[in-house]
């Protein structure tokens, strides 16, 4: 993380290949790992989510639904998520709680790109409330947090 000449933290989000893709004004956040993000989700979000699209998933993915099963909070099919907009197709987008045993199943990936089809599902996101604080598109290597 550096700071910029006004002061604000800037972000720099990297793809797994090392190649600087992004730099995010963030006003409070400073968090650089993916292991940062986690424990920041833990302290200051609520609820998270995790997009299913019509892919054929591996066993990852399948055990990964299966372990955060008991903090379901709500699936539904949707066209939009936190930076998509699909057009003549939907997907699930399921929303879970936020708490130490969701945070250690999130912790089965070593980035915040690494949520892709086929192993696992896409596009994971944070909120606080109905507000979202984080977000990614991890095939695009996209991700920033919302302030």
């Amino acid at each position: 993380m550096v700071q910029s000449s006004a002061g604000k933290n800037l972000i720099i989000i990297m793809r797994p290949t090392g190649l600087i893709i992004r730099l995010l004004i963030c006003l409070s956040m400073k968090y650089t790992s993916y292991k940062e993000l986690l424990e920041f989700a833990l302290d200051e979000t609520d609820t998270f989510s995790l997009v299913w699209r019509n892919f054929k998933f591996e066993s990852s993915a399948f055990e990964l639904i299966e372990n955060l099963q008991p903090w379901l909070v709500s699936d539904y099919s949707s066209s939009s998520w936190p930076g998509t907009e699909l057009f003549g197709e939907k997907a699930r987008v399921k929303t879970y709680k936020v708490n130490p045993q969701t945070i250690e199943i999130l912790n089965c990936v070593d980035s915040v790109f690494d949520w892709q089809a086929p192993k696992y599902p896409e596009d994971l996101a944070f909120y606080k409330g109905k507000e979202v604080l984080f977000s990614s598109v991890a095939h695009e290597g996209d991700a920033w947090f919302t302030n």
